[in-house]
Order: structure tokens, then sequence, then C-alpha cells
């Protein structure tokens, strides 16, 4: 049987909250503008020790309209950049909501679960 794969958007909120949304095919730029509340996206890249590398969906005018500081995307940002050797200006910041997009296999509906009891 074909293995089926769902795309799972991981929403960082600038709050600290996180929001997982389901799509059954990779989303576009106008699935993801009103997850994260903006008209234009730019890429960052980030680093988690658990995740590896990753490519987040952030709004491009967040600074602009004053949104506030997104610490855990700011903090995998600056952990990507000094696994890779980037550099960005000192004390910079990723502002507002950020989506990451993560293609995962869909769990088989046939497949039996048990445990040893």
């Amino acid at each position: 049987m074909k293995n089926k794969f769902v795309w799972n958007v991981i929403i960082w909120k600038a709050n600290g909250d996180e929001n997982i949304r389901v799509f059954v095919q990779r989303p576009d730029f106008a699935n993801i503008y009103p997850l994260i509340d903006c008209d234009m996206i730019e890429f960052h890249k980030g680093y988690h020790e658990d995740h590896g590398t990753f490519e987040m969906h952030c709004d491009e005018e967040a600074k602009l309209t004053s949104k506030a500081v997104n610490k855990r995307a700011t903090k995998a940002w600056y952990a990507w950049q000094m696994k890779t050797g980037h550099m960005s200006l000192p004390g910079d910041t990723i502002n507002g909501d950020v989506a990451i997009l993560k293609k995962v296999k869909q769990p088989n509906e046939n497949t039996e679960v048990s445990s040893a009891a």
C-alpha cells in the first residue's frame, strides 16, 4: 500500500503559544497568510537539536507594523546562524507569528496497535 502523507503547519505565536493545522496537500501562501496574520511572507531558517534545520514562513512586515518579538523563532534563527556561520545585525529579531511546514506520514487506519500487558 502506498504511503500517504499530510502536511503539518506548526504555528509559533509571538505570545509563546503553538498551534498545529493539518493539510492533505502542501499549503500555499494563500493558506498560510491568515494563519500568521500577514500579507507578505519571507523565509528564515531555524535550527533545533531535536528537529534539525527547518524553514520558517514569517511576516515580512511584522517589524513595520510593530508586532511583538517571537522569542522562540528568534532563538531558532540564532541557533541556525551559529551552526552555519551566518550572521545578522546585532539584536535583530523575528517578529510576529511564524509557520513551519512539515510533511509527515499519515497513520494507516488498517494498522492494528497492540500492547504487551
